[in-house]
């Protein structure tokens, strides 16, 4: 007589394959690493996210951070964001936002937000021929600090540490106005472990043409939405 095999699926294992079917046709998750640009820039507009009444001025320089998906491959058109840093922030009141992110399907969770750290502008990275094109439904982001967030809500396994929540900003730059495409998406980010991502890319956005060496790979973000 064959001896039965027996086969044992640990919890852990099951949380790990929830999480995946959750995602269904989500976008890839993408990679945040530090650069240093050849070109530094140094400028200042106006935006405006759904947290404020009315249109605010930020100065920014960079940019400090790139971002490209994980697996180009799952993207219909790929997003790359250059991050630039902004600079002397004011003091914003902690704010509480519901949302919901790839790794936690329908579950949501709440985060207190607290300063704006970084403006992200829609990039096209240069490789050989032409630069890439630029998904029409990206906006360009706030990224938020997080102050603190329902960890008893926050779904498991994630890739690390809540950072930072980015939410989409319309963008006054001297005549020309950017609205906002997809106003309830948002882009939560995780910072991970450090890991080296030595190597250059090229990409150009509408400060111009930029070569940023990169450095360590320190955040990754998932695509998620705001709950009413």
């Amino acid at each position: 007589m064959k001896p039965r095999l027996r086969c044992t699926i640990s919890p852990a294992v099951i949380l790990v394959c929830l999480a995946m079917m959750s995602r269904g046709d989500a976008a890839s998750p993408h990679d945040v690493v530090s650069v240093t640009a050849s070109n530094p820039v140094l400028h200042g507009l106006e935006v405006k996210t759904a947290l404020d009444a009315e249109r605010r001025w930020i100065n920014f320089r960079g940019p400090k951070f790139y971002s490209a998906p994980q697996d180009v491959s799952q993207d219909g058109t790929p997003s790359y964001l250059n991050w630039y840093e902004i600079r002397k922030p004011p003091t914003e009141a902690v704010r509480t936002m519901k949302l919901s992110d790839a790794y936690s399907g329908s579950q949501s969770f709440s985060v207190m937000l607290g300063q704006p750290a970084f403006y992200l502008i829609p990039t096209q990275t240069i490789k050989d021929g032409p630069p890439a094109e630029v998904s029409e439904s990206l906006d360009h982001f706030i990224a938020f600090r997080i102050a603190n967030v329902d960890s008893l809500a926050l779904p498991e396994p994630t890739p690390g540490k809540p950072a930072f929540v980015c939410l989409p900003a319309q963008q006054w730059h001297h005549e020309e106005h950017v609205a906002i495409k997809s106003p309830s998406k948002v882009l939560m980010v995780y910072e991970v472990e450090a890991k080296v991502s030595e190597g250059k890319v090229t990409t150009i956005d509408p400060f111009g043409l930029n070569s940023l060496k990169t450095g360590q790979k320190t955040f990754v973000y998932a695509e998620g939405k705001l709950v009413p």
